[in-house]
């Protein structure tokens, strides 16, 4: 079997060179790269036009760029193309462009490889982008960032040259299907701010399961009571000693030991006091 299919989705500001580096350097580094996806605003007749009309000659006659299929996506706005970012309506627009872009590509082909460049654009695409691939991306799939500067800059060439200022950095994603396997299903939801509200659901009834196995399976039954009124209260040891009917130094070994199975199951180095209480917060507030 031959590799899997490479695909970029690049956002588009006014200088296209940004799209054609990612492009040249993606080629360069050996990704066998078969498609390329611009996404930009202002529709045919924009301030971006220029740039777009650019783009459509150069990948029309660069002999490198024969092999790409070459798609330009305007970013569809409330009323027709998107003009430009100007209101949260916008940014919301512009939000859900990019992560269907990246949704269609993965349900069009699930083996697809994908590479998301963000420089181009306004700055909240970049935003947008991370929020992105944080929810859909797979292990083999990359964000990157293009530098571009100097005279390569300036002069708006479209392909660097050896010494040019032009380098790929690739942005670290912490993916949300990794943190938790109960996030997986986001990439079956078309929309992406009802993925990150379904994120944030499911965050929060996993950390709820986990605090409640924690208190449940693993504490006593007296180092229970005193984690409570620590939690709710926020109760110093002597407090708790005298609501307990126990000495400080009682309390604080129920404490300790509290402390340290927090460490072994959240797999942490040691748990404070201010750690436990955020860690087991949740799990008193909804009980009641």
């Amino acid at each position: 079997m031959g590799d899997p299919p490479h695909l970029l989705i690049a956002t588009l500001g006014t200088k296209p060179q940004v799209v054609t580096t990612a492009v040249d350097l993606l080629l360069t580094r050996g990704y066998p790269l078969r498609e390329v996806r611009v996404l930009y605003s202002g529709g045919e007749h924009g301030p971006l036009a220029p740039a777009v009309a650019r783009l459509r000659e150069e990948f029309a006659a660069h002999l490198a760029y024969q092999p790409l299929a070459f798609h330009l996506q305007p970013i569809p706005g409330s009323a027709g193309d998107l003009a430009d970012v100007a209101t949260e309506a916008d940014a919301e627009a512009a939000f859900r462009a990019i992560y269907r872009a990246v949704l269609a590509a993965k349900r069009a082909d699930p083996n697809h490889v994908l590479h998301l460049s963000i420089v181009g654009g306004r700055k909240v695409f970049a935003v947008y982008g991370m929020a992105t691939a944080q929810l859909l991306f797979d292990d083999d799939d990359s964000l990157w960032y293009v530098l571009v500067g100097g005279e390569f800059f300036t002069s708006e060439r479209l392909h660097p040259e050896l010494g040019d200022e032009a380098r790929l950095v690739r942005v670290p994603v912490l993916r949300w299907g990794t943190i938790s396997p109960m996030l997986t299903d986001l990439s079956q939801i078309d929309d992406p701010f009802e993925a990150a509200e379904r994120q944030r659901e499911l965050q929060l009834r996993e950390a709820l399961d986990e605090a409640r196995a924690f208190v449940l399976g693993a504490l006593t039954g007296a180092e229970q009571r005193v984690v409570e009124l620590l939690v709710r209260e926020g109760s110093s040891d002597a407090d708790i000693g005298e609501r307990l009917s126990l000495s400080p130094r009682t309390v604080e070994q129920h404490l300790r030991a509290a402390y340290r199975k927090a460490a072994a199951r959240w797999e942490m180095p040691d748990v404070t006091r201010a750690q436990l209480v955020a860690l087991l917060n949740l799990y008193y507030r909804l009980r009641g």
